[in-house]
């Protein structure tokens, strides 16, 4: 489990200022899925004692109050996307994580990458191994994420081995990795330190992509 650490913050501090620019500009294709959760089938279903994924009133709501990172996904496979929507945190618990998973593993088992922003005004972008999620790009503060109970635009770039989180319409980073080359898109959330998440994700698009 990926979880922040106050020290994080000690260097984050010096670099929230400083506006990074992306190294790769993608190239938009087609679109391959546009879900605005008006049907109850839309999405994976799963209700638990502590956990529960489903529509509910025109959104995918993700709640939990588990420290391990839940997701919910879809059926479609895909390699080379872009896929974007919006997160509104409905919970009132800031030390969290929540976001995009892209290429997940069509067994369902937690593998994937992960572009992920907190209620307390962090991203990361993670890889997903078994039981772990493991960072790609640490926990790091940044100004474009809005805090607490509020609405941020995530949107996560998955095209060959290259990949890259924006929020708000802003790049924060990028990586590169190979492990996994096509899945499942999905949704993610976990909460830390005892408290509860509750997300509800609208307006997914998803859309092929490729690199110039």
């Amino acid at each position: 489990m990926l979880k922040k650490s106050g020290l994080i913050l000690l260097f984050t501090l010096l670099l929230m200022s400083c506006s990074p620019e992306a190294s790769q500009e993608y190239v938009a294709g087609d679109v391959i899925l546009r879900e605005s959760f008006n049907a109850p089938e839309a999405w994976e279903t799963f209700i638990g004692e502590t956990v529960a994924l489903q529509v509910v009133d025109g959104s995918y709501r993700v709640q939990t109050q588990d420290e391990g990172y839940i997701w919910g996904l879809n059926e479609q496979n895909h390699s080379d996307v872009v896929i974007e929507v919006e997160a509104s945190q409905l919970s009132a618990h800031d030390n969290n994580a929540y976001g995009v998973m892209c290429r997940a593993d069509t067994s369902n088992n937690g593998d994937g990458y992960y572009f992920l922003v907190s209620g307390d005004g962090y991203y990361s972008i993670g890889k997903g191994e078994g039981d772990d999620v493991v960072p790609l790009v640490e926990w790091t503060q940044n100004g474009a994420v809005k805090k607490g109970q509020a609405n941020n635009k995530i949107r996560a770039v998955c095209v060959g081995s290259y990949l890259a989180i924006y929020v708000n319409d802003t790049f924060l980073a990028e990586a590169s990795d190979t492990s996994y080359a096509n899945g499942y898109a999905g949704f993610a959330a976990t909460a830390f330190e005892g408290g509860d998440t509750d997300i509800a994700f609208d307006n997914l698009t998803i859309t092929a992509a490729s690199l110039p």
